[in-house]
């Protein structure tokens, strides 16, 4: 009875687009930083003309909605 030779499993894809991102900038000859990535993603909000409320907002709306729930706990 003979073995099948050994046979290495593929790397997961998540490492296999890595590499492909590696050898791509080799390749070229540049190179992606940390910096670089965050610049791109950073770039402008999720979607437009949606602000961001400030903290006092938010603390605010969360104290009313306390205030609600113990109302209607009192009343009930």
């Amino acid at each position: 009875m003979s073995v099948p030779a050994h046979r290495p499993k593929p790397p997961p894809a998540e490492q296999a687009d890595k590499q492909a991102d590696k050898q791509a900038d080799r390749q070229s000859g540049t190179r992606t930083t940390a910096s670089d990535a965050t610049r791109r993603t950073a770039a402008g909000p999720a979607v437009p003309g949606l602000r961001v409320l400030p903290l006092g907002s938010g603390l605010v709306l969360i104290g009313l909605g306390l205030a609600f729930l113990a109302v209607r706990l009192r009343r009930g």
